[in-house]
């Protein structure tokens, strides 16, 4: 309620209360600005920096290429994929599994014989069993089969502490089939870099 105040004249004026309309004021006004700003206020993905944010996405992508690395493979290489061999049509962990088992004592030896590596077209993915084209990553889950690979060998590895050559030895073996004088190169081979100087014949030839 309004207090009344006299003047030197005698008039009566009503006088409001002003400190309490203040206060009012300020509580509205602080009200609004926090609502304000809690609608301003980012989502916890947007308080992630970008740099953060990008990390995140590589770490999502290793973790699907690892997915179960050097936990599948046989006693010759711990990779995660099978092959089918083109001679035979079957599937086989690799090509030393084939040869064991397509050579064994209890095989007709008219039908024994090792698998043409160079001749596979055809792996099978050990994770999610997608029969696909040789390649190192699935085309399905996208993990990685072999950390080491040679699409030449058709080779898949896990183990990437094996000291695989540098040069494929595919690639020596045509070099050496498309060599006119394999003995010269033989020859020559025994006192220095054998591929070097099948290079060189090849190069001159």
């Amino acid at each position: 309620m309004a207090s009344a105040a006299v003047d030197h004249s005698g008039i009566r004026h009503a006088e409001p209360r002003i400190s309490e309309n203040i206060l009012v004021m300020e509580n509205k006004i602080a009200t609004s600005i926090n609502a304000s700003e809690s609608n301003l206020q980012p989502s916890p993905e947007e308080h992630i920096p970008a740099e953060e944010s990008l990390s995140q996405g590589k770490i999502t992508g290793t973790e699907a290429l690892d997915k179960g690395y050097l936990k599948y493979g046989c006693s010759h290489y711990r990779r995660r994929c099978q092959i089918r061999a083109p001679c035979c049509n079957e599937i086989f962990d690799c090509r030393h599994c084939h040869n064991e088992a397509k050579n064994n004592i209890c095989v007709d030896q008219q039908l024994r014989h090792d698998v043409p590596r160079h001749l596979i077209e055809k792996v099978i993915c050990s994770l999610c069993d997608t029969e696909q084209e040789v390649q190192q990553v699935c085309t399905n889950c996208g993990v990685c089969m072999g950390r080491y690979y040679c699409a030449i060998c058709k080779l898949f590895d896990d183990d990437v502490s094996k000291k695989h050559p540098l040069v494929c030895m595919m690639i020596f073996v045509e070099w050496l089939d498309q060599a006119q004088n394999v003995a010269w190169i033989m020859l020559h081979g025994k006192f220095g870099d054998i591929a070097h100087v099948v290079m060189v014949y090849m190069m001159g030839s």
